[in-house]
C-alpha cells in the first residue's frame, strides 16, 4: 500500500505562545516525519522558489498578499503524479489531513 506525505513548513521566525522564536525546523514536517515513521510514507516537501521572509510579521503579510490576491509561488518541485498511492496526506499551517 503506497502512501505520500505532502507538506508545506516553515522554519525560521515563529510563533509560539505568545512570543516569537527562531526554529530550524518547522512543526509540519516534525509531524510529517511522524507520520512517515509511523507509516513509512513517502515525504514530498512543498517549497517555494523564493521563499518568504524569515521575520514572522512580514511573511504573513507576503503570504495575505498572494492569498488575495491568488498568487501561487513557483514550487522547486512538483510531483508528477499522486496516482498509485493509496493514502495521501497533506500537511500545512492548519494541520493535516488524509485524502483517501
Amino acid at each position: 500500500m503506497a502512501k505520500l506525505v505532502a507538506f508545506y513548513s516553515r522554519a525560521d521566525e515563529n510563533y509560539f505562545w505568545e512570543t516569537m522564536r527562531y526554529v530550524e525546523v518547522g512543526n509540519t514536517e516534525i509531524i510529517a516525519e511522524m507520520i512517515d515513521d509511523a507509516t513509512g510514507a513517502d515525504l514530498f516537501k512543498i517549497e517555494q522558489k523564493v521563499p518568504y521572509a524569515a521575520d514572522y510579521n512580514t511573511c504573513i503579510e507576503q503570504a495575505k498578499k498572494d492569498l488575495k490576491g491568488k498568487v501561487r509561488p513557483e514550487l522547486v518541485h512538483n510531483l508528477e503524479s499522486i496516482d498509485g498511492n493509496d493514502e495521501i496526506y497533506v500537511g500545512f499551517a492548519g494541520g493535516i489531513i488524509r485524502l483517501n
